[in-house]
């Protein structure tokens, strides 16, 4: 598409949607009203786009009206009626869902909430029972039983460590005893999190469930957040009975800046992702590398300090600080927060409250006896059997038939679960069908859309591919060549020349238009409008 036509296009994307009480009627094609608030809307929303920033409202008005007429014929021509256009409005529709499907106001408060856990770590040890996610009700309740006793003997006196290391599946326990160390938030799952940070001080939490199993866990500590911070190193692998003389001697040079710390890593440190770039490690936080390394780097103070030599599980190290990130402001990291929350199980909440918010407003209707239907009898064998309507939503009826193919999706999963899942996909898919005669702000982006891409596939046919006939645009440079193009010749202007060339089509496209239907603008309401101070 060349530019000019999709600014074009762009200028005069505009809904049908703009309401239509008390509105004037500015013109009418062939006795179809388009109305002055449409106008005006779509005048003061454009006008910084215009190429002249100087058109005025009666020039823009004769611009409209010709992408008025031009949507008009593209409709006539059924051109929204090509598989080709429905499915790349399909595709669009999709997309601009997306975020109509999450409660705005759940989203905002689990950034919030976020935001000032972040001013915080927790450190807590933790006691795993793997569980899956579709386990039996019997599996469920002795996992959460067994967490149960175990939380019984941490509470009458037990060391923490030592009944994890009892009754923990944690394939690491028997090192570490069930601690996981600090952390904050957006950095373990959802349920996990909630708990670390509702659970006062010292005490250990009831049983709940992730996605892993059940845990109950304790709270060790709580400290002020630490931001992130970036660091270079030298490490050198505990492999030898030098490495600590050889960390040592790297330490004094390094102390007494007879070598560049950057350079000397780049020649000696074992650590060879890191060594290439002088030592540089991406920013971390807590929880992001193995506590020891984190430690010493978070106790440096001043920019270009190193710390003494220490070891880690890796092997001798010594840091250098490059920066310190102080957690930023919350104007500063609600969009980035934002990013996490939506992609982590915190979504599941947003989207839950925008399934009740639809269950309340629609009728839906269960057919308790076709459902029972599927306890009583088998629907994997005799599926021809079962022909009745298991719900309706609103007008919208859903068979039994297409919940048998939901089923087939989800094998093994009980009807009971499988219902409440399919009952929800449902219930949004109908909202998503329906959502422009719903949601007026969603009917405007949609139909801004429809509109656009209806004037590309009609530009397209009328103007841009006859622009690519060889003889027309020759036809076109020889009537215009003591006019615009003297002394020049075609190959060296071709690009000019076509774009001129589409203009002009374009042009004669819009007058055979006005030809073809009846245009009837309201005088005074042209009149009243052209005095109207839109302050841009």
């Amino acid at each position: 598409m060349k530019p000019k036509y999709l600014l074009i296009i762009l200028l005069f994307i505009v809904s049908n949607t703009f309401s239509q009480e008390n509105n004037s009627v500015l013109f009418t094609i062939d006795g179809e009203s388009f109305y002055t608030k449409e106008f005006l809307n779509v005048y003061k929303r454009n006008l910084n786009m215009v190429v002249d920033s100087r058109i005025d409202v009666e020039d823009y008005l004769k611009l409209f009206i010709d992408y008025k007429l031009k949507v008009k014929q593209a409709k006539e021509l059924s051109l929204d009626t090509l598989q080709k256009f429905k499915n790349e409005l399909k595709q669009y529709k999709n997309n601009l869902v997306l975020p109509y499907l999450r409660d705005e106001a759940v989203t905002k408060m689990l950034i919030k909430e976020a935001y000032e856990r972040l001013k915080e770590e927790v450190h807590v040890s933790h006691i795993l029972i793997f569980l899956n996610q579709d386990a039996t009700p019997k599996d469920t309740l002795a996992a959460y039983n067994k967490l149960i006793e175990a939380r019984n003997l941490i509470l009458k006196g037990s060391d923490f460590s030592d009944v994890a290391k009892k009754y923990s599946k944690d394939p690491t326990v028997m090192k570490n005893g069930g601690a996981v160390g600090y952390f904050t938030a957006l950095q373990m799952v959802y349920p996990f999190e909630n708990s670390a940070f509702n659970t006062p001080l010292n005490e250990v939490s009831l049983p709940f469930r992730t996605k892993f199993g059940y845990h109950i866990l304790k709270v060790n500590n709580r400290r002020a957040s630490k931001g992130e911070v970036e660091v270079a190193h030298i490490m050198l692998k505990n492999n030898s009975a030098n490495s600590k003389k050889r960390i040592d001697s790297i330490y004094q040079l390094l102390l007494n800046n007879k070598v560049s710390f950057f350079s000397l890593a780049k020649k000696v440190s074992d650590d060879r992702a890191s060594a290439l770039k002088g030592g540089k490690l991406k920013k971390f936080g807590t929880g992001k590398m193995v506590e020891d390394f984190a430690t010493v780097a978070f106790s440096l103070q001043e920019e270009g300090e190193i710390s003494r030599p220490f070891k880690t599980q890796f092997g001798w190290h010594v840091i250098k600080l490059l920066k310190k990130y102080p957690l930023g402001s919350f104007d500063e990291m609600k969009e980035k927060i934002r990013q996490e929350v939506e992609k982590d199980a915190r979504a599941n909440l947003i989207g839950k409250s925008v399934l009740d918010k639809l269950f309340k407003e629609y009728k839906v209707v269960v057919n308790n006896q076709a459902l029972s239907q599927f306890n009583k009898e088998n629907w994997e064998v005799n599926s021809k059997n079962f022909n009745k309507i298991l719900f309706s939503v609103n007008e919208r009826s859903i068979s039994q038939k297409k919940f048998i193919t939901y089923l087939n999706s989800v094998s093994h999963m009980p009807i009971k679960k499988a219902f409440i899942a399919f009952k929800e996909k449902e219930v949004l898919e109908y909202y998503k069908d329906n959502i422009e005669h719903s949601n007026p702000e969603f009917a405007v982006k949609y139909n801004e859309f429809k509109e656009g891409l209806l004037l590309f596939d009609l530009l397209e046919k009328q103007v841009w591919e006859k622009a690519k006939d060889s003889v027309g645009l020759l036809n076109y440079f020889k009537v215009n060549k003591e006019k615009k193009y003297r002394g020049k010749k075609i190959e060296s202007i071709k690009g000019s020349v076509i774009s001129d060339y589409q203009n002009y089509l374009d042009i004669q496209f819009a007058k055979q238009l006005h030809k073809k239907y009846v245009v009837k603008i309201d005088k005074s309401e042209k009149k009243r409008i052209k005095k109207i101070n839109f302050n841009i």
